[in-house]
């Protein structure tokens, strides 16, 4: 049963967000199903959570008990994701959710200003976008 749900997970609820340090981490995700969708077409919210950095703990135990290296390397990456939530904000406190903005690419994946701000606006578009290549203030320490 762990197989089975592991491989789902990895596929549609882990990604690796772009980072301006171009960090190989990996966050929890979120999907909404009303049950009629299969796995494979369901859409990841690039939605991180306070309460999914439980995830990483999880997976290192299941790794161990079930002999996957690979497992202990997302959990790893899981780990160091919930750690950047916390240092990129200035108070150091993860907020209870943020959305980030996910990599095409799990393998490789550069910072891109543009992507970021685009993704700002399509949130927010109330907000006007930075300006001047500037990071809104407090998002990421200079």
């Amino acid at each position: 049963m762990y197989e089975g749900a592991i491989r789902v997970i990895k596929r549609n609820i882990l990604y690796r967000p772009m980072t301006p340090d171009d960090l190989d981490i990996l966050v929890a995700g979120q999907v909404n199903s009303d049950g009629t969708l299969r796995s494979e077409n369901l859409t990841t919210e690039p939605q991180a959570q306070h309460l999914g950095c439980f995830a990483g703990g999880m997976l290192a135990l299941a790794s161990k008990i079930f002999e996957n290296r690979e497992d202990l390397t997302d959990a790893r990456k899981l780990v160091e994701g919930c750690l950047w939530a916390y240092e990129a904000l200035p108070l150091g406190i993860m907020p209870e959710s943020m959305h980030l903005v996910p990599c095409d690419n799990r393998n490789n994946c550069t910072w891109d200003e543009n992507v970021w701000k685009d993704a700002i606006v399509s949130s927010y578009p109330e907000k006007k976008p930075p300006s001047n290549g500037s990071k809104p203030k407090g998002l990421f320490p200079a």
